[in-house]
């Protein structure tokens, strides 16, 4: 039966950019933190919301001493209930309010080593090491993602995207082998918890990023077989044909594309489809 596509992660024009650029760009989209500055509050505000009670005292201390008291409440709470989940969340929901990313990371910690069967405190968790600029911290803790939850989309192209800037191709295109290799158990646990059209289509993207053109289309053409209906497979695999000369046939695939692309992505298919790209047929 055919996976599911997740539209909303568009394609990343891998061949028109370096490594470096392209993980920037996979986690802007996916994740939406640092590499570019951005803050983590209103990514997170809506997972870890405080809900501070107003005091008595509210109106004679500022704000950021408003959530101090908050914070030490919620502290006392932890000192007789280390892993109390409401505790956790707030702290680092009001961390957060007032600025202090690296203060979120203990209780984000805990967070995720006592609710391992949450997903979202380890994404939160490599969030933030992304935003603290630890990378290393962060790459760990999406492999501890995919470990249980292989077929992940933000993990598996943070992960991606890390070793193809490491220059480390091999690794990259091994993390999603792996992925495929587990999907299969994964999906017979809980069907269609792992998107295997997804994996097919990003591996190709490696691939067609190292310019193993061969390689890319037989991903491409794996994800087509596991759903000819995701626009990202036509896509895909008409950037590699145009990179190799083969023009009328990859005008007829970006015309799939365009049609089978959802409207949010639609104008962005469109861009791709007419961008100016070398067709000099790659070496032998």
């Amino acid at each position: 039966m055919p996976q599911k596509s997740t539209p909303r992660e568009l394609p990343i024009p891998m061949s028109q950019r370096t490594a470096r650029q392209w993980i920037i760009n996979v986690v802007l989209v996916l994740v939406s933190v640092a590499f570019m500055g951005v803050s983590l509050a209103p990514m997170l505000g809506g997972l870890f919301s405080a809900n501070p009670t107003p005091t008595p005292e509210a109106d004679t201390i500022s704000e950021q001493d408003q959530v101090k008291i908050q914070i030490q409440g919620f502290e006392a709470v932890l000192r007789r209930e280390p892993k109390n989940q409401t505790a956790l969340e707030g702290i680092v929901g009001l961390k957060l309010q007032i600025g202090d990313i690296r203060g979120t990371l203990e209780p984000l910690q805990t967070l995720a080593e006592s609710y391992p069967d949450q997903v979202r405190y380890r994404v939160a968790l490599a969030r933030t090491y992304i935003q603290l600029k630890e990378f290393k911290n962060a790459t760990d803790t999406y492999r501890k993602i995919l470990a249980t939850n292989p077929g992940d989309p933000e993990a598996l192209q943070s992960l991606v995207g890390f070793e193809l800037q490491e220059k480390r191709p091999e690794a990259a295109i091994g993390v999603l082998q792996e992925a495929l290799k587990n999907a299969a158990t994964a999906n017979q646990v809980t069907p269609g918890s792992v998107n295997v059209t997804f994996i097919h289509w990003l591996l190709g993207e490696v691939y067609r990023d190292q310019k193993r053109y061969a390689e890319a289309l037989a991903s491409f053409d794996d994800a087509l077989k596991s759903d000819d209906k995701d626009f990202r497979g036509h896509l895909g695999k008409a950037q590699v044909l145009r990179s190799q000369g083969r023009k009328e046939e990859a005008q007829a695939l970006f015309a799939k594309a365009v049609d089978l692309a959802p409207p949010d992505v639609k104008d962005r298919v469109k861009e791709l489809a007419t961008a100016p790209e070398s067709t000099t047929p790659p070496k032998p």
